[in-house]
């Protein structure tokens, strides 16, 4: 049964006086006489900010700011296979009867801080649209929800997680957007819940190319209707880059999480380095204050999991297919399949198509890592709105907000595609 407790954070002195015994006594590689960026964060600035988090960056202080501008709470529900899990969730209700209920679901590096900026634009009724109660969990193996201690916890278990933490509280209807991880587990709710979620907004939409030995017709209509222009091989340049050259990261994490897991656990500044390089390579320009760049690495240094179980996402969903036929997944009208059902791998959520009845809204930032041709990203679904942004990168919730909530409200508004999807439910 599910259960539901106030949350504040509060890690204990312990941890942060060892914190500061591993910065106080940190040591650094050497550097290549020419410094930039190409072989990831150069050596000045790591130790910048190694001194900053030893000798000037305030973790109780920003406890503080969290347990005091977000609602937290801790929702129990069981996972089929996996008994109960603890699940850290921020929680903001507008206030209005006919507020729409969104699921935020973040990704790695990301956390629930990246909902922080999005509330408040998302719940106050300024007029520009509708409104929102919001929910940003915390990931199981994130952050301060409960790390998991058996094999096989997948996307289909992260789904099931999140979903429930919906219904426990009181929201059988709503919506999600996700980027990163959040993307691939909001379509993967598309495919076991459909009769609960009938919107998703996505700011980061890997598919698998129309290769014309796969879906002959699409890759036809794709040359049809968009013959390549200068802009969209600009776009598959840039994607193909991303996988030849700057995923080694994935590969690391989906094959020897553990391995990489003893140098992110150890050492505080081996961890600020592998997602600093992250948060910077990875956005538009966004210029990182010390004290957002501290923060978020913080999150990981201070999970309740550790920052080694983060990692696991990409080994579960990228390990052999289990407990599943080769004819895949069922289009989400076979209750007995999804019940069976207890492993989706990212190539088969990337190759699946979700039921009609869900509306997609996708919306492509300028520095997103996997850019495609727009006509692309229909295969995943019924995409009932597309729109393209002159800035922004992967993390658009927090560089962005303002241009994120403003297609999400856009997506549910009255005039938008997806009005009226939640039962009784239009947010004004």
């Amino acid at each position: 049964m599910s259960s539901i407790n106030p949350y504040k954070i509060a890690v204990p002195d312990e941890k942060l006086q060892q914190l500061r015994q591993k910065l106080e006594h940190a040591t650094f590689p050497d550097e290549l006489d020419v410094s930039g960026w190409d072989m990831g964060v150069p050596l000045d600035e790591i130790k910048r900010l190694v001194t900053v988090w030893r000798d000037q960056f305030d973790w109780r202080k920003q406890e503080a700011r969290l347990n005091d501008t977000l609602n937290q709470i801790n929702v129990r529900i069981a996972v089929d296979g996996f008994g109960d899990l603890d699940v850290h969730a921020v929680h903001h209700k507008s206030g209005n009867c006919k507020a729409i209920p969104l699921l935020f679901i973040h990704g790695w590096p990301g956390s629930f801080l990246e909902a922080a900026k999005l509330i408040p634009l998302l719940t106050e009724n300024d007029g520009s649209g509708p409104v929102f109660d919001v929910v940003a969990p915390s990931l199981p193996n994130f952050g301060f929800s409960q790390g998991v201690q058996k094999r096989g916890f997948g996307l289909a278990q992260y789904a099931e997680s999140v979903h429930k933490v919906m219904i426990a509280l009181g929201y059988d209807e709503y919506v999600v957007q996700g980027g990163d991880w959040g993307s691939m587990i909001a379509r993967t709710i598309s495919q076991f819940y459909p009769q609960h979620v009938q919107a998703i907004h996505l700011n980061f939409i890997p598919v698998i190319p129309p290769y014309p030995w796969r879906s002959p017709y699409q890759f036809f209509k794709s040359l049809i209707s968009v013959p390549f222009s200068a802009k969209d091989r600009s776009l598959i340049a840039q994607t193909v880059g991303y996988f030849t050259r700057d995923n080694a990261y994935m590969k690391q994490q989906e094959t020897r999480p553990q391995t990489l897991g003893y140098g992110l656990h150890d050492s505080p500044v081996g961890l600020l380095a592998w997602i600093y390089d992250k948060m910077h390579s990875w956005s538009d320009d966004y210029h990182w204050t010390d004290e957002e760049i501290l923060t978020w690495v913080s999150v990981y240094y201070h999970s309740t999991a550790g920052p080694t179980a983060s990692a696991r996402i990409y080994y579960e969903a990228s390990a052999p297919k289990r407990d599943v036929d080769e004819s895949g997944i069922d289009d989400g009208s076979s209750e007995t399949h999804k019940a069976d059902l207890r492993y989706m791998s990212l190539q088969q959520v990337l190759g699946a198509r979700a039921s009609h009845s869900v509306l997609f809204a996708v919306a492509q930032f300028r520095r997103e890592l996997i850019m495609f041709p727009m006509a692309w990203y229909r295969s995943i679904g019924n995409v009932v709105q597309e729109h393209e942004f002159d800035s922004g990168g992967h993390f658009a919730a927090w560089e962005v907000p303002k241009v994120l909530a403003a297609d999400i409200k856009q997506f549910l508004g009255k005039a938008g595609p997806a009005f009226g999807v939640v039962a009784d439910k239009d947010g004004y």
